[in-house]
């Protein structure tokens, strides 16, 4: 089912850009766009994630591109050993890279689709004849988010944007809660 899911978003994107390639000349360095999100918070949950993107229109409704994601995450106080009292934090490291295709309905809204695999580093803990045992590990998440969202330009060359994202493929460890909401700012006409 994700397989066809895929193939079905893909052939969308490559018969629009078929489409439509006649139609659009313009110089290459004015066909890449680049820009991406950043998240903070801080308290009992810290949370880091810096996600920049580079991307190319296609067609002037299509782009594509690629990005980068790093993601921290400390719980305090998130594992308790109850024999000691002592208390210890989950903290964990995520990066890893995306594709995605971002379709312009209309001047301000979009459609978008991404794949996104990230490596989760992570200590494993337990609790051995009382004693609490770490032991680093990790794990890959493959996610595919489908979703749309609305962009307010800034300036020519620049916009705002906010979408709303669903991940088809939630696994164990996934980071995300659906919807996934995100936010950022691309460079580019």
């Amino acid at each position: 089912m994700k397989s066809l899911i895929t193939c079905l978003l893909l052939s969308l994107s490559i018969s629009t850009y078929s489409q439509e390639k006649k139609e659009y000349r313009v110089p290459f360095s004015e066909r890449i766009i680049f820009g991406g999100g950043l998240g903070l918070q801080f308290g009992t949950l810290t949370f880091i994630d810096v996600s920049p993107v580079i991307g190319y229109k296609l067609t002037p409704k299509l782009e594509s591109g690629i990005g980068l994601t790093y993601k921290y995450y400390r719980y305090k106080d998130f594992y308790f050993d109850q024999t000691t009292g002592e208390k210890f934090d989950l903290k964990s490291h995520m990066f890893g890279g995306s594709l995605y295709s971002r379709y312009h309905i209309l001047e301000n809204i979009f459609a978008h689709v991404e794949f996104e695999r990230l490596r989760y580093n992570f200590d494993d803990i337990s609790s051995v004849g009382g004693q609490i045992i770490r032991n680093p590990t990790h794990t890959y998440i493959n996610s595919l988010f489908v979703g749309g969202g609305l962009r307010q330009r800034i300036t020519a060359n620049s916009y705002f944007f906010i979408m709303a994202l669903w991940n088809l493929t939630e696994q164990e460890y996934t980071p995300y809660n659906n919807p996934v909401l995100r936010m950022g700012v691309l460079l580019g006409r």
